[in-house]
């Protein structure tokens, strides 16, 4: 337990890196020198409509070493060649070809039979397929899922042009601020280390066998990027007036909570008490409860001001905007891979969705309807 504690950043450091155990699995199958993998291990693509990955085979044990691999696969799916043989000791690279009668998610998984020594397989050998009705619409898919994206990413440039151009943070919360770059820290923080470690990914795989790792590039980058933008919101407060605009003691009292939580976890996780995806997974709750809250400030000062000025309403028109792209792609994707399960599974972030335009309304309500001041000038 004491060396733990002296060794931090050697301990970051093989979180990052990952350790040559970790990186020899994710190959799959295993034998002295003999190692398979498949390429790529997700693909999309659409009914009676063919995909193609590669099973790459390296090295041999010796020269008398054959095998023989088949396909585990359900009666919908066609898989083109049904069977490789492979003789004696060589490398080789085998392009396989799928296609399914059925839309839906579907696991393609080799049998391998060995003259020679057992093949040993961590089950990491296997493609996620998925299947859908119209091709098009996986297309349209990957549109909206880009619009909401930009739509998310640029928000906070209004708002900081509203700040700069006036000169004043008068009308923007600093509670709102605060909580989001905490949530959104700490979002950044579960994607960046899940990406990029392979001892965590290796946990993952062990705990969803024919899971896939659910943080690509782009979430780090839009991850990352958030941050950054909440940090140019948070600097321009302590340049422009503020009017006396300050974080208030509940929520420094909420932020210090969420800190001394972190820290224990933390320090339970170094001391080896529990794995370092549960503490990501803890840093996940934290960014989804700071969601649920950090636009109550916001609503409640606009309330107090009766005025919406200084807020950006932009923002939230473009953060409603992605926030009903993304459930529509959500309800779009189930429909199309007849798949609603992906929804019933993640409730959470259905929900997330929905609080999100909750919030939007209000605050569009009270910009364009409760405290409209063209409206009032008029009157």
């Amino acid at each position: 337990m004491g060396r733990s504690k002296l060794c931090i950043l050697p301990l970051i450091f093989s979180l990052l890196s990952g350790s040559s155990t970790a990186s020899d699995e994710y190959h799959g199958g295993t034998n002295s020198s003999l190692q398979m993998r498949i390429e790529p291990q997700a693909l999309t693509t659409s009914l009676s409509q063919a995909a193609e990955f590669q099973l790459l085979v390296r090295g041999c044990p010796d020269e008398e070493h054959n095998l023989t691999i088949t396909w585990d696969v359900e009666e919908v799916l066609k898989i083109s060649p049904s069977s490789i043989v492979i003789r004696g000791c060589r490398d080789a690279n085998f392009s396989i070809q799928v296609s399914a009668s059925q839309q839906g998610r579907f696991i393609v998984r080799p049998i391998i039979i060995s003259t020679g020594p057992p093949i040993a397989d961590n089950g990491r050998l296997f493609v996620q397929l998925k299947v859908a009705k119209y091709r098009p619409l996986i297309i349209v898919s990957m549109l909206i899922g880009w619009t909401y994206t930009v739509c998310w990413t640029i928000g906070d440039y209004f708002q900081a042009w509203t700040s700069y151009r006036r000169k004043s943070v008068v009308g923007l919360s600093f509670d709102f601020l605060y909580l989001n770059i905490v949530g959104n820290c700490c979002y950044a923080t579960f994607n960046v280390v899940l990406f990029a470690s392979t001892f965590i990914e290796a946990e993952y795989f062990r705990r969803h066998p024919f899971g896939l790792n659910p943080v690509v590039a782009n979430d780090v980058g839009y991850a990352v990027h958030a941050v950054f933008g909440n940090l140019v919101l948070i600097a321009q407060c302590y340049i422009y007036h503020s009017g006396g605009n300050m974080v208030s003691t509940a929520v420094k009292l909420l932020i210090s909570g969420y800190v001394m939580m972190v820290a224990v976890f933390c320090i339970l996780t170094i001391e080896q008490q529990m794995h370092w995806l549960d503490f990501l997974y803890m840093l996940s709750y934290v960014k989804l409860s700071t969601n649920l809250i950090k636009y109550i400030p916001q609503v409640f000062m606009n309330y107090q001001r009766k005025s919406t000025e200084g807020f950006a309403i932009s923002n939230r028109l473009l953060d409603m905007a992605g926030g009903l792209l993304s459930l529509t792609q959500m309800v779009l994707n189930s429909w199309n891979y007849d798949d609603w399960q992906s929804i019933v599974g993640s409730p959470v972030k259905f929900g997330l969705g929905f609080v999100s335009i909750f919030f939007d309304v209000i605050f569009m309500t009270q910009h364009y309807v409760c405290y409209n001041k063209r409206k009032e000038e008029l009157k």
